[in-house]
C-alpha cells in the first residue's frame, strides 16, 4: 500500500488505525465528552447516549485499542481519559507526512 515509504510503514499503520477510530459520529462524540472533565467511567459516558451500555463499551474498547482512550481500573470500575498527547503527535506527523509527500 505504502510501498514507497518503507521507513513509515510502522507509523502509517497507527495513523490509519488512529483515522479509523476516529471516523465514527459517536466516538467523535465521546471524544467531546472529555472537554468538560478528565476522566469519566462506562455509565457517565454512558448516560450522554441513547446507546446502550454494552454499545457505548464497545465503543470505548475500540478507542481503548487504538489509544485514542486510556483505561484505568479502580475496583469494578473503569475511568476512560482522553490520550490527547498521543492523537496530536500522530496527526501532526501525518501533516508532515502529507507536507512532504505528493507535490
Amino acid at each position: 500500500m505504502f510501498k514507497h515509504v518503507d521507513t513509515y510503514d510502522k507509523q502509517i499503520e497507527t495513523i490509519l488505525e488512529l483515522l479509523n477510530a476516529l471516523n465514527d459520529p459517536t466516538r467523535q462524540k465521546i471524544i467531546l465528552i472529555f472537554q468538560t472533565q478528565k476522566e469519566y467511567c462506562v455509565n457517565d459516558i454512558a448516560k450522554q447516549f441513547n446507546l446502550s451500555r454494552p454499545t457505548i463499551s464497545h465503543h470505548l474498547n475500540l478507542m481503548k485499542r487504538s489509544k485514542i482512550l486510556l483505561a484505568r481500573k479502580d475496583g469494578k470500575e473503569v475511568y476512560y481519559s482522553f490520550n490527547k498527547e498521543y492523537v496530536i503527535d500522530n496527526l501532526e506527523f501525518l501533516i508532515k507526512f502529507l507536507n512532504g509527500c505528493c507535490g
